[in-house]
This record gives structure tokens, C-alpha cells and sequence, in this order.
């Protein structure tokens, strides 16, 4: 009986993890190839299909200017296709144009004017980033902004922030010149800080102090068993129950609050791939397929809120992975396009070729590659 109590248990789990993670996917999915719709379509170009997933249609429709809409067998992403392109990639079929009518080329993607093709190639992930947007400002607008002042109440001994000489009953103002105006916000921005020197400007008796500390890394394990290694400085506040409270905030604010947390995360993103690629990061802490599907299950265990929060987080993720100049990606059709205007004509089909493959088999390689850190981070 234990023995099916358990493999229960784990169904319900794996059912729940799965589901999370692939309602989150397909939206984020959703957004971003929504993007590259519109602005086809304001572009006058035709387009063949939207899908949501890859392999056998599991379902669908035409609308009234032939595009194919529909739902796909494997949901791991998605793909526009535009009419006359040689595969869901939207890479060239170079002989396509010489069998079109005058009426035909004026619809054809790669027919159009450089910057049209940039702008709908940069829709995906801009789509991302404007969708991350619109949840943080509705949860800010509705929900609101936790706030807990930034005041030093203790320091613990041998902590960096003794070491830089911050007492107790300072206030904690900017880090890295980033300004503090709750505790929340100094943990977001020491947490991923670990080993790296910060500037730090603290509030003491009216008097602006300039400190500088280096956040010591600390791993704790989360109430679902996974590790993380944060950035710790040794500060505590106590705060009291009528402090801890949510803010509200207006439209404008909300949204300038909102855009601030995207740019953060973008940011914070590209430091963490510079850190990996000189030798300064953990590569335990990257996160594939295995990972996302585990934290989506876990917050959708939690409700909604949390699981649309990840939405935000994962959108902003895959917006920025789009961009990177990795040929099949956006980044990589965005580079093609910034040679070409350098050179003033497309590449040879045969070097296109050649970096589609080498584009596939890198892309091949680090996703195999993080589902087997992922693996390997739960076992």
C-alpha cells in the first residue's frame, strides 16, 4: 500500500508539473509569435501558417486570408510561416520569386524592404518583453508593491556588512546606483550579488555614507528541496506587522515600475551568461526544460498568481534567448539582415546553409546540456 501511495503520488505530481509547465509555455509561446503576426500582416505579408506546437496538427482552421491556424502535437514552442519561405524557420527558398505573379511578390516576406523583415523578425521578442510588462503592472496596479522600510535593525558579526561598517539604524538608500525603497528591493539586488563587489550608499543621521561590500554566497534549499546560492550581507530588519504592507500605484507608475523589473531581469540575465563564459558562474544554477517544468508544477500548486508571475519571468527569458545571434533564432535572422545591409546583398544560400546547420547543432547541444544539469540537480 505504501509502495502505491507513493507512485500515486508521484503521477499527481508529474501531471501537475507537466500541466504547469505547458499552459505557461503556450502562452508565452502565444505572445511571441503573435508579435511576428501583427507586424507580418502590417507589413502586407502573406502568412501561411500559426502554430502553437510542432509535428502532426491536432487541430486547426483557415481564416479568410488563408493562414492556418492551429494546435500541434509537441508543445515546445511554435512557429509563423510565411508564404513562399522554404521552412517554419522563414529561411529563403531562393527560386520561389521567379515563379510569382507581380501580386505574389508584393505579399512575399523576403521580398520586402530590410527594415520591414528586421521589425517583424524583433516583434517576438519584443512581444515577450511588452507582455512581461503588462502582467508586473497589472499585479502592481491590483495587487501592489510589497514595501518594508530598508532600515539596518542589527548586523551579524563577521557579516560583509560589518566588515564595510554598516550599523545598525542605517538606512539603506542605493546599490550600484540603483535606488532602495524597500527592503525588498535590497534583497532583489544583493541576491545576485554573490562574490561581486556592489557600491552601497546608506542613509546614516541625515548623512549620505558611500560603502563599498562584497555579498558572501549562501546555498539554502527551498521548502520543495531545491538549492539556490544567493548573495548575503548579514543585515536584519525587524519589521513590524502594520510595516509589512502592499502598495498600490497608479497606471504610470505601475508601468514604469513594471518596465524597471523587465530591465532588471534582462540585465541581471546578460551578467549571469558573461559570468558563465569566464569561468566566475555556476553552471548548476542554469535552468532547461527539466527545471521549468519542476518550478511551474510547484507554483501552480500554489495558485494562479504565482504561476502567472513565472508566465512574466519566462517570457522576458525567452525574449532575450530570441535575440541572441544564434542562427534559427530571431537574433540570428537579425544578424543576417544587419551583413546584409552592411554588404549591401544577401549572403550566399550555401553560407546560410552552413550556419543554419551550425545554429541547429548549438542550439541542439546546450539544450541537451541543461536537461541533463537539471537532471542531475534533482536526482
Amino acid at each position: 500500500m505504501e509502495i502505491l501511495n507513493i507512485l500515486t503520488g508521484f503521477g499527481s505530481s508529474a501531471f501537475q508539473y507537466i500541466f504547469g509547465f505547458i499552459s505557461v509555455l503556450m502562452i508565452i509561446v502565444f505572445v511571441h509569435e503573435m508579435g511576428h503576426f501583427l507586424v507580418a500582416r502590417w507589413c502586407n505579408v502573406r502568412v501561411e501558417a500559426f502554430s502553437i506546437g510542432f509535428g502532426k496538427e491536432l487541430w486547426g482552421f483557415t481564416d479568410k486570408k488563408q493562414t492556418r491556424w492551429k494546435l500541434c502535437l509537441i508543445p515546445l514552442g511554435g512557429y509563423v510561416k510565411f508564404w513562399g519561405d522554404a521552412n517554419e524557420a522563414s529561411f529563403a527558398d531562393h527560386d520561389a520569386a521567379n515563379h510569382m505573379s507581380d501580386a505574389e511578390k508584393k505579399v512575399y516576406f523576403q521580398l520586402k524592404p530590410l527594415w520591414q523583415k528586421a521589425a517583424v523578425v524583433v516583434a517576438g521578442p519584443v512581444a515577450n518583453f511588452i507582455f512581461a510588462v503588462l502582467i508586473f503592472t497589472v499585479f502592481l496596479m491590483s495587487i501592489g508593491q510589497p514595501f518594508i522600510s530598508p532600515r539596518v535593525d542589527d548586523v551579524q558579526a563577521g557579516g560583509a556588512a560589518e566588515l564595510a561598517g554598516i550599523q545598525a539604524g542605517d538606512v539603506i538608500a542605493q546599490i550600484n546606483g540603483n535606488e532602495i525603497s524597500s527592503f525588498n528591493d535590497l534583497q532583489k539586488h544583493i541576491m545576485f550579488s554573490s562574490d561581486k563587489q556592489i557600491s552601497v550608499i546608506i542613509n546614516r543621521n541625515e548623512e549620505l555614507i558611500t560603502l563599498n561590500l562584497t555579498p558572501k554566497p549562501f546555498v539554502f534549499t527551498d521548502r520543495y528541496g531545491n538549492e539556490q546560492k544567493i548573495g548575503r550581507i548579514g543585515i536584519i530588519h525587524n519589521s513590524s506587522a502594520d510595516e509589512r504592507q502592499f502598495r498600490t500605484l497608479s497606471l504610470l507608475d505601475a508601468v514604469s515600475k513594471g518596465t524597471g523589473e523587465v530591465w532588471f531581469i534582462i540585465k541581471q540575465t546578460l551578467i549571469t551568461i558573461k559570468d558563465l563564459f569566464v569561468g566566475q558562474g555556476d553552471i548548476k544554477q542554469l535552468g532547461g526544460p527539466v527545471k521549468i517544468a519542476q518550478t511551474s508544477g510547484q507554483l501552480a500548486s500554489e495558485g494562479i498568481l504565482p504561476l502567472v508571475r513565472l508566465a512574466a519571468l519566462l517570457s522576458v527569458g525567452i525574449g532575450l534567448f530570441n535575440l541572441f545571434p544564434i542562427p534559427m533564432l530571431d537574433g540570428g535572422h537579425l544578424t543576417f539582415y544587419l551583413i546584409e545591409a552592411l554588404i549591401g546583398r544577401p549572403l550566399p544560400p550555401k553560407y546560410m546553409e552552413y550556419a543554419m546547420r551550425a545554429g541547429v547543432t548549438l542550439l541542439l547541444g546546450f539544450f541537451i546540456f541543461v536537461t541533463i544539469n537539471d537532471i542531475l540537480s534533482i536526482l
